[in-house]
Parts: C-alpha cells; sequence; structure tokens
C-alpha cells in the first residue's frame, strides 16, 4: 500500500463528493415524495399511538351512540310524565271544582318586583287544627285504564364496555 498518487488522489476525492451529493439529494427527493404524493401517510397510520387513537376514537363514538339513546329515551319520558302531571291536573280541578293557578313554564321570564320590605313578625297560632276540625281529604281516585296499562320503564341499560 504505497502513496496515492495525484491523480488518484482526485479521483477519490471527486467519488466522495459525488456520494455525499446524491445522498442529500436522495434523501431529499425521498422527503419531497413522502410529503407531496402522501407516501407518509403509511408510517403514520402505522405507529402504535395512532392506532390507539383510533381504538379510543371508535370507543368514544360507540358511547356517544349509546348516550344518544339513553337521551332519547329520558326525553321520551319526560314527556310521558308531563302528559300524566296534565291529566291529574285536569282531574284535581274537577274534583276540586275550581280552576288551578296556571303553572308557568320554566321558559317564562318571571316579572320583575320591587324589593319588598322585610317580612313582619307574626304571632303563632294559639291551636293548630287537629284531624277533628281540619277538613276531610277528598277520596283517592282511581288509576285509568292508559296509566295502568302504561308499563314502567325498566332497568337502565349498561353503557357498551371497552374492549382493548
Amino acid at each position: 500500500m504505497g502513496h496515492l498518487s495525484k491523480k488518484g488522489h482526485d479521483r477519490m476525492t471527486k467519488f466522495l463528493i459525488g456520494l455525499l451529493l446524491g445522498l442529500i439529494l436522495g434523501v431529499a427527493g425521498a422527503s419531497a415524495f413522502l410529503i407531496t404524493a402522501g407516501g407518509g401517510d403509511y408510517f403514520v397510520g402505522a405507529s402504535p399511538r395512532v392506532r390507539e387513537l383510533e381504538a379510543s376514537l371508535r370507543e368514544a363514538d360507540q358511547e356517544r351512540q349509546w348516550l344518544r339513546g339513553r337521551l332519547s329515551e329520558a326525553t321520551e319520558l319526560g314527556n310521558r310524565l308531563e302528559s300524566r302531571f296534565i291529566t291529574l291536573a285536569a282531574r284535581f280541578e274537577a274534583l276540586g271544582g275550581k280552576a288551578a293557578d296556571p303553572i308557568p313554564s320554566p321558559d317564562a321570564k318571571l316579572p320583575k318586583t320591587a324589593p319588598s320590605a322585610p317580612p313582619v313578625a307574626t304571632k303563632p297560632l294559639a291551636k293548630p287544627p287537629t284531624p277533628a276540625t281540619a277538613p276531610a281529604a277528598a277520596p283517592a281516585a282511581q288509576p285509568s285504564a292508559a296509566q295502568l296499562s302504561d308499563p314502567q320503564p325498566s332497568a337502565a341499560p349498561t353503557p357498551p364496555t371497552k374492549t382493548n
């Protein structure tokens, strides 16, 4: 192994510069291809973290669908209770013989009132009414056929279980 000649040294230098330049251009070209052609999607999709996030997203979608079903059940139950309450209020009015004050809607705005004076202390009643002197209560009403045929809501279903 002797000394390289000047000619051999120049050839070696040109080869190394060409090799390094080719390596740099190859990495830049491959990067440009992966960015513009969507080739990097495979690498991103194959990563374990992305797969874990996709599984968690699927579980969240399933849970959201389950909650949406529960919300519709609760809304339906609320509507049924509201209709029963309205029916009961009408029956109560018929039994009492006088109309009750209308029930304000929760969406209705309350009238603005001026601040009132603090309550005045009153003297307690001398003697509370006894059962003998208290007014007689109305007889208990029998449930209607519609109320008897309406099934009670079943136990709440459980949410979907998570699978790994």
